[in-house]
């Protein structure tokens, strides 16, 4: 075998790392834009003040296509997100939400209503301690101090009546994002029915949305107190998500390029070209066959593919960074069988990579020089695509006398016998 030049890689397999860091506010890596247009359509068809929810699993995008929408509209409507997780308090979380949209609609007034809504405060305080100071033993009683913090109905009037008149001072339609409002528990729920009650009850000059994340866990949870503060619901899937240009962003460029061929025989070992799309078609795929496969769980894969990839170059090993991201992602998805755990315990248990899964299907891919994980049968004039497969298992061979030409990193066929890959990758 022609021997592969490794680089020296300091970062890994990873062009740019920041884009696999948790952040929304990213460029569209996703190719979110069926996603957008539908989800633009439907708000748009919005016309009276509503509170919308969009459904779907922890980390799975949602707040990334909310920002690619608000970003293409910020010309024409005006576009606010507030971030609930900055009040964990019942209690501030209606405040907190009035002070923050004034300040991302109008910096200057911030100030002049976050005064107006502490005098509020303060006159509401001034008025139950005159009264309430006048009942006997009334002071003492167990839970006074927190009766006086709580914000009593009028104040939560009187602060809606200056939101009201700042909102209809807006002159577009206005977008409204909550973040995190389903991992406030109660406090969330009375946040929105508080909302709601709002939009219902004022009359407004322009159209107001407010677009609420929930993640499915949430939904499910609390679905009946959700469907008495929310309007309407839209559910968010990624089956179809594109990461063509998620993989041109992130993986070093160097491992796209060139060819490995075979020695003697000059057989093609693998292409610059297919690497790329075998990267693209394996991480898509997790989609596809993987339903708890959110972005946020494949950043994180990723990250910990690459790190382990260092590791390895480090020690010399001269890893395949295709076999590497195979391996770690395998960790992170369980069989069928509970008893067994993650698909790497079985592999290990087997002591082979075995057929008939998403993982084997990449080793294949990368066997055969395949650009996809997924070939086309025809039946019926009907096209059924079907994950690559081979005839054998991967076994971990291990490497003897770091001889990396009779026992590549790559995947390799030993025989008639089987196919293989070396024990090393199994020990990160």
């Amino acid at each position: 075998m022609e021997k592969w030049k490794y680089k020296n890689m300091p970062n890994g397999f990873i062009k740019n790392y920041e884009l696999l860091e948790e952040n929304s506010k990213v460029t569209d890596l996703l190719d979110l834009s069926k996603f957008c247009e539908r989800f633009t359509k439907k708000i748009n068809s919005i016309n009276s003040a509503s509170i919308i929810a969009l459904v779907g699993p922890f980390g799975s995008g949602k707040s990334t296509m909310l920002h690619q929408i608000m970003t293409n509209h910020l010309k024409d409507e005006l576009w606010i997100e507030f971030e609930a997780w900055k009040y964990p308090d019942r209690k501030e979380l209606w405040e907190g939400f009035v002070i923050d949209f004034i300040q991302a609609a109008d910096p200057k007034k911030k100030l002049e209503v976050k005064k107006a809504i502490d005098g509020k405060q303060n006159d509401d305080k001034k008025t139950l301690i005159r009264t309430f100071s006048r009942i006997p033993g009334f002071a003492v009683l167990e839970g006074f101090n927190h009766f006086l913090e709580t914000s009593p109905a009028k104040r939560v009037n009187d602060i809606q009546e200056i939101f009201l008149k700042k909102i209809n001072e807006i002159g577009k339609d206005i977008f409204v994002i909550i973040e995190d409002i389903d991992r406030s528990g109660d406090a969330g729920v009375f946040f929105l029915e508080t909302l709601k009650q709002f939009l219902r009850s004022s009359k407004f000059k322009n159209k107001i949305v407010v677009i609420v994340p929930i993640a499915n866990e949430n939904y499910h949870k609390n679905i009946d107190s959700y469907l008495k503060c929310v309007d309407y619901f839209d559910f968010f899937e990624t089956s179809e998500v594109k990461l063509d240009k998620f993989v041109d962003k992130i993986f070093d460029p160097t491992l796209f390029q060139g060819q490995l061929t075979q020695k003697n025989g000059n057989r093609v070992i693998w292409t610059g070209e297919n690497r790329r799309l075998q990267t693209i078609s394996f991480l898509e795929c997790l989609f596809h066959e993987k339903p708890e496969t959110t972005m946020r769980l494949l950043k994180l894969i990723i990250r910990k593919a690459n790190l382990v990839y260092k590791n390895q170059m480090d020690d010399g090993l001269e890893p395949d960074f295709r076999v590497t991201l195979c391996i770690e992602a395998s960790k992170y998805f369980k069989v069928e069988n509970p008893v067994v755990g993650s698909y790497l315990d079985d592999f290990k248990r087997r002591g082979a990579v075995v057929r008939g899964n998403v993982f084997a299907s990449f080793l294949s891919a990368i066997l055969q020089n395949s650009n996809s994980l997924f070939v086309s049968d025809y039946s019926g004039g009907n096209e059924i695509k079907r994950l690559v497969t081979t005839h054998y298992d991967f076994k971990f061979f291990e490497r003897k006398d770091n001889n990396k030409e009779e026992w590549p990193s790559y995947p390799w066929d030993y025989g008639d016998s089987g196919s293989a890959i070396t024990e090393f990758y199994k020990k990160y």
